[in-house]
């Protein structure tokens, strides 16, 4: 995930826990390509801590992040209508969306992807093909939830 050279699950020090969230936390993942999205509906069907709604494009995305304030949204950095880049500066220029968290997700693995990432705003940058159990201990640790 946020390494492209192992399978070392991602590293989330930078991270902040949302320790007091609801004990359902809200995902959106904005996705076009719809094994992806069933990938991570299956993972996140063994969390039931977790809802997911998905989108898929940053026109819808942008809409459901505005409608239901998700506590983490799943980025895709390639969409059919404009990049991840693009989502995340739109939803920072908005003051309803400006404070959700953001974690791209992406085939891209070249360090200049990752730390482009972090200076556009994203807490964090897991590569595809997702590692699952990299993943959800990623999204256990990001919302301090037990499995």
């Amino acid at each position: 995930m946020s390494s492209p050279s192992n399978n070392a699950p991602p590293d989330l020090t930078e991270i902040p826990v949302l320790a007091g969230r609801p004990h359902c936390a809200r995902l959106l993942y904005i996705e076009d390509n719809p094994v992806n999205v069933l990938v991570v509906e299956e993972l996140l069907a063994t969390r039931p801590q977790f809802t997911l709604l998905c989108e898929v494009d940053g026109t819808s995305g942008l809409a459901r992040a505005l409608s239901m304030q998700p506590d983490l949204i799943l980025l895709d950095m390639q969409l059919p209508d404009f990049d991840g880049y693009e989502v995340i500066a739109r939803l920072r220029l908005d003051p309803r969306t400006a404070n959700i968290p953001c974690i791209a997700l992406s085939a891209n693995a070249m360090p200049e992807d990752v730390r482009r990432a972090k200076l556009a705003g994203f807490l964090a940058y897991w590569t595809k093909p997702i590692d699952f159990k990299a993943f959800l201990q990623g999204l256990d640790e990001f919302f301090d939830a037990k499995p």
